[in-house]
């Protein structure tokens, strides 16, 4: 396109030449300036500035003094401006990042209009020659607004807002219903708003503003100078001084200095997000505002959550939700006492860390800290994927997991929630031989309060703590990021400890025979004289590693266990299940020499994970239980475990780009399905289930809106769960809401 101009230009002045002494002496004429847009300026800091001609076909390589022509649209992305001036009137336009504007009409020498449409984003116009309203019209999906002779500024976000702001003059903005009114100086409108008027820009909000559509280039105040001369014109009639000045050669157009802000800010804008929408809490739907910054540096990754969730009025505090009945914007104000005060605000500092990790397990140095859902301790016989975030926001904790390894000896530890714990513990492994990889680990993981939710009180069932002990062996033959295998064996025991006796009559009294302090029984059923009748116990052995790239994982491992233990106790639904595992602890602990409890289950347990950077992910597990019956032989199946989770990067599917995940997690899985056994009258989506399915749908580059399907445990107030009548089993919401996440 440069090409085309500098010929035309050569040839002007060749075929001019000749006539050049003439013009010297003919009488000086005023020739209409040309109907045209130009292009002044623009910044392509995104890589995906573009100009598209009618036909939506971009134009090659556009340059500075480009003509554009109507029906051409100019799209700019993140960090992106442009300039644009109108020849036959001298308007000046200026667009924001993250804008999509169209030329529709350009008025004629005679008259007419300068229609723009405004698919997207923000824009500012300073008319030049304007006599009316109508001469001048930006349209959007909602609103239609006009220039009179002024100075504005129109943002436009589907479904969200459609705004006209005056800097200078007067404005006027239409709403969809066809009412119409001005907009003066310092004053905006939104055509979307549930009030349809001419309110003040606050302050900080229109210095924002100014600063941010400042015109790099083009002159404002020349603009406006023109415009004022050309309508002083007009009342004394003076058609003549209304002509609008020769064109002055415009100043080669000097590029924007680097600065080390600039990395800085486009940085910024990636990693901040804000989402607005909806969530159902117990039986209340609040309304949501959360800002969630997420970033990573190398190993580092991080993300913020900082929310207003609220029942009413977002600006009243008191209308908020209050996570565990606790107000996380407090900062220890609503404290009596410097203890209660600083630990108060500690917690609410904490609860603002969606998450903070540093590497993964089986690193040198691994670091979790807040919401988390794959806390594993060694190879996962004890704890493997637990989850404290499984009624997330509902529920929101601070856990913690973290591991070191010196070489010689190493250790991991976890706490599900460091500002209230209840569930913790660790592992310690030393390395005997030196030279030799293989580790020897000792594992003890505590449930402090497994009756915490108990519907009549701890105090009803002996107020007990689990204990769960562990030792290990780790065998790696080969270990690297692109290829490793390594061979395991882990045995671990469940022991209850009581701090009272029971004081249950609401269970049919089948818990008095436990007695306070620790139950031996649970493992030496017969008493110590007879050590060799040992249950409660559970092992597993065998392999697992990657392939080719480290995200590419397997395992398969071999499982036997006996009594009320279960392989992975500390799993992803287990804060949901603590009432069933004490149940069963202690329906054993009546009688632990009975025959039944003399079978051993066994199973396999299998695992595949890959992970594609900005394509997929995909997890699958399984756990495939059986066991004998010692009376009759036959086999019985149930309490099986089944893992599903995918995700879609952006991109993937073409032309709709949408993005999202699924996750389903369930406790006799098969069983419910075929509604046999231990799943006989369950239903695939109960409490013994975690499920979530997120749709993400991209508007534009800054807005995109998000269906979240999920399904939470109901807590009261203080944050226990609300059980449904007869059962043991939390009662679940289920929740299908629509959210909108603006990336800043």
């Amino acid at each position: 396109m440069r090409i085309r101009v500098i010929v035309a230009i050569v040839a002007t002045t060749l075929l001019t030449l000749p006539g050049l002494a003439f013009a010297q002496s003919a009488p000086a004429t005023t020739k209409p300036a040309a109907i045209s847009v130009t292009l002044e300026y623009f910044e392509n800091n995104s890589g995906v500035f573009d100009v598209k001609d009618e036909k939506g076909v971009s134009v090659p390589d556009p340059q500075l003094g480009d003509e554009l022509k109507i029906g051409w649209t100019v799209i700019t992305g993140k960090g992106d401006v442009a300039e644009l001036q109108l020849i036959h009137t001298k308007t000046i336009i200026k667009l924001a990042q993250n804008t999509n504007f169209k030329l529709e009409k350009l008025r004629t020498e005679t008259g007419g209009q300068d229609v723009f449409s405004l698919a997207v984003g923000k824009v500012r116009t300073v008319a030049g020659k304007a006599s009316g309203k109508d001469q001048y019209q930006i349209k959007t999906a909602s609103a239609v607004c006009g220039v009179r002779g002024s100075d504005v500024v129109v943002e436009f976000q589907e479904g969200s807002f459609a705004k006209l702001s005056t800097l200078e003059g007067t404005g006027w903005i239409q709403n969809a219903a066809g009412e119409a009114i001005d907009v003066a100086q310092g004053m905006f409108a939104d055509a979307l708003a549930s009030t349809f008027q001419a309110v003040e820009i606050p302050k900080d909000v229109l210095d924002s503003l100014m600063n941010e559509m400042k015109f790099v280039k083009l002159d404002v105040e020349q603009t406006l100078e023109a415009n004022r001369e050309y309508q002083a014109s007009l009342q004394t009639g003076n058609q003549a001084a209304a002509a609008p000045a020769p064109a002055q050669p415009a100043a080669p157009a000097q590029p924007a200095k680097p600065s080390f802000m600039d990395g800085i800010m486009a940085k910024l804008r990636d990693i901040l997000g804000m989402e607005i929408g909806s969530l159902t809490i117990g039986d209340t739907t609040y309304s949501s505002v959360v800002i969630q910054p997420t970033f990573s540096v190398g190993p580092l990754k991080a993300s913020l959550y900082l929310p207003i969730i609220y029942n009413g009025d977002m600006f009243n505090p008191t209308d908020w939700y209050h996570p565990l009945g606790n107000n996380e914007w407090s900062f220890g104000t609503d404290q009596t006492g410097l203890w209660p005060t600083i630990e108060d605000a500690a917690t609410d500092v904490f609860l603002k860390i969606r998450y903070l990790e540093w590497g993964q397990q089986r690193d040198p140095f691994f670091f979790k800290l807040g919401n988390l859902d794959d806390i594993t301790i060694g190879h996962g016989l004890i704890m493997r994927n637990f989850a404290n975030d499984a009624d997330f926001p509902a529920v929101r904790r601070v856990g913690v997991n973290v591991g070191m390894d010196f070489g010689v000896v190493g250790l991991e530890a976890m706490v599900n929630d460091a500002t209230s714990p209840d569930i913790f513990g660790g592992r310690f492994y030393l390395r005997p031989v030196k030279g030799f990889k293989a580790a020897l680990g000792f594992t003890t993981l505590v449930d402090w309060d497994p009756a915490i939710d108990w519907p009549e009180g701890a105090a009803d069932v002996g107020d007990p703590i689990f204990i769960n002990p562990g030792v290990d062996l780790d065998l790696p033959f080969f270990e690297s990021d692109f290829f490793s295998i390594v061979a395991f064996a882990d045995g671990a025991a469940m022991l209850p400890y009581f701090r009272t006796e029971p004081t249950d009559t609401a269970y049919q009294g089948i818990y008095a025979k436990t007695k306070s302090g620790l139950a031996l029984n649970a493992i030496f059923p017969g008493g110590m004289s007879d050590i060799t009748d040992i249950k409660n116990w559970g092992v597993a052995a065998g392999l697992f590693g990657n392939l080719i790239i480290k995200d590419a994982t397997w395992r398969v491992e071999f499982r036997d266990y006996t009594g009320a233990f279960l392989p992975d106790f500390y799993n992803a639904g287990y804060e949901r299940e603590r009432a069933q595992y004490l149940s069963s602890v202690l329906t054993y602990l009546n009688n632990p020499t009975d025959p039944a409890y003399d079978t051993q289950t066994t199973g396999i347990y299998g695992e595949g994970s890959v992970t594609l950077p900005k394509l997929f992910s995909l997890t699958l597990s399984y756990f495939w239980p059986w066991s004998q019956d010692p009376v009759t032989g036959n086999f019985n199946f149930g309490n099986d475990h089944f893992v599903a989770k995918f995700t879609l990067a952006k991109g993937v599917i073409p032309v709709v780009n949408i993005s999202g995940s699924l996750s389903y997690e369930r406790t006799n899985f098969l069983p419910t399905i075929l509604n046999e056994g231990a799943g006989k009258g369950l239903n695939p989506f109960d409490a013994n289930t975690l499920v979530s399915a997120t749709i993400v749908y991209p508007v534009t580059e800054i807005l995109d809106i998000m269906l979240l399907y999920t399904t939470t445990a109901q807590h009261n107030p203080d944050g226990s769960l609300v059980y449904t009548a007869g059962s043991l089993l939390p009662e679940l919401n289920t929740t299908l809401s629509i959210q909108t996440q603006v990336h800043l």
